[in-house]
């Protein structure tokens, strides 16, 4: 694997009037299968530990009095590793010439990086150790995912990018819902509980390396230097402002999601009563509905996007549903309202995240540089999992006690409401 150096030819960009996509074949339904499944591994591998088993792996060493600290440290120093990694990630695969592509050799390490941060976490007896395993489960991650994100801007083209990006929408609750089914059988046994999760990759990577056909680097890039770092977080909101607004609403509203997502395991123990041998079976059922409804309505969303050239609508109503369902937790003290508000949350956040991933494509400033740039568009992803257990405390200290869960969820309302909000400004798109 070499980086490309910079050579003589032409810079072509990417941008929305060349329309270069338009030129492109259509990918096989095959092709959209496996990159779905492979966006569906690589989510699962990491949102299990995220949003189940590392709060278990937490509890279980700082106890009861320093859970709650201890998690939003670990992930809040995760995160901020992730916000980092991610450009960076994109822009040496943005660079990287070999005979297989400049995504797949990114997609396999940062796979296997991901497995050996697992098992790290899996092992770990202290929290210093947990944390250290979930930097290298951010690395690898990020490494993957960035490559993975900009395949979509590689290879399929306009006319198919509604109903891919609408799958791999799906991708993301399913994984979800698939890890908090197995996490009710390996509760109490931690390297199950951590690589049980990891093993669809196994398969769904193969499959995607068999079927994904690379283009030609159109353009070659730049060897990659450090002095350059500071650029490759910065896209100047003057001149590509509808990159900005959709930036800033995707990061409101993946601030509002991972606020109702680092907690709610607490939530349910300490706030509702639930038995710890009984929150994996509940965190299960929610999430089960939620992917199941969301699997339904994303597909429609993303048609009726389609048909009626509108994506603003399907972003704006999802986010407010996420938003009312913030609001409804926020005031539970019965499990009830609980799962109706954390099903709408999931709903909410799963369509908007399939619908609002095209636009995301659609404002990409130079698609030569689609993994830095769709790398930027993680930071919206990952800077909010590092900000929500940071801002965490802050909420949680209101009145005492330091477990106010009540001002968090209430506190990610007005995120969710805002950040649907921000994308009212865009106007590349109705």
């Amino acid at each position: 694997m070499v980086i490309a150096t910079a050579s003589d030819a032409p810079e072509i960009a990417g941008s929305a009037g060349a329309k270069p996509s338009d030129m492109r074949p259509p990918v096989s339904t095959s092709f959209m299968l496996s990159y779905m499944f492979a966006q569906y591994a690589a989510w699962m591998a990491l949102m299990t530990p995220a949003a189940v088993t590392l709060a278990f792996k937490v509890s279980s060493i700082a106890g009861p009095q320093g859970k709650g600290m201890g998690l939003g440290r670990i992930m809040a120093f995760g995160a901020f590793v992730a916000l980092v990694a991610a450009p960076i990630w994109g822009a040496l695969s943005d660079r990287t010439s070999t005979r297989v592509g400049r995504r797949k050799p990114w997609i396999l390490a940062g796979s296997a990086l991901l497995l050996c941060g697992l098992m790290v976490v899996a092992t770990a007896a202290t929290l210093l150790q947990v944390g250290i395993g979930w930097l290298i489960c951010q690395c690898g991650s990020n490494a993957a995912q960035a490559s993975l994100n900009a395949v979509i801007a590689d290879v399929v083209p306009d006319r198919q990018r509604g109903r891919m990006s609408a799958m791999l929408g799906i991708s993301g609750p399913l994984a979800m819902a698939t890890g908090a089914f197995i996490t009710q059988f390996t509760v109490g046994n931690d390297i199950a509980m951590f690589l049980v999760p990891w093993l669809p990759g196994a398969i769904a990577i193969p499959l995607l390396f068999c079927l994904l056909k690379e283009p030609p680097m159109a353009v070659r890039k730049t060897t990659f230097q450090l002095r350059a770092l500071p650029q490759l977080f910065w896209i100047n909101p003057l001149r590509h402002p509808d990159f900005a607004w959709v930036f800033l609403s995707r990061f409101l509203i993946f601030l509002a999601a991972s606020s109702s997502h680092t907690y709610k395991v607490y939530f349910l123990t300490d706030r509702i009563g639930i038995a710890p041998a009984e929150v994996a079976g509940y965190v299960f059922l929610i999430t089960s509905i939620g992917a199941g409804l969301t699997v339904v309505l994303t597909p429609l969303s993303g048609w009726l996007s389609d048909r009626t050239g509108r994506v603003k609508p399907f972003v704006f109503l999802p986010a407010l549903i996420m938003s009312l369902g913030l609001a409804i937790i926020s005031m539970s003290n019965a499990l009830a309202p609980f799962i109706v508000g954390m099903i709408m949350v999931g709903i909410g956040a799963g369509v908007f995240a399939a619908v609002d991933l095209a636009l995301c494509v659609a404002v990409l400033p130079d698609r030569s540089d689609a993994a830095k740039d769709m790398g930027v568009i993680q930071v919206a992803n990952s800077l909010p999992q590092s900000l929500a257990p940071a801002l965490a405390p802050l909420f949680l200290s209101i009145g005492g006690g330091g477990n106010n869960y009540s001002a968090v969820y209430l506190a990610a309302t007005v995120f969710g409401i805002i950040g649907a909000l921000a994308i009212l400004p865009v106007r590349k798109t109705r």
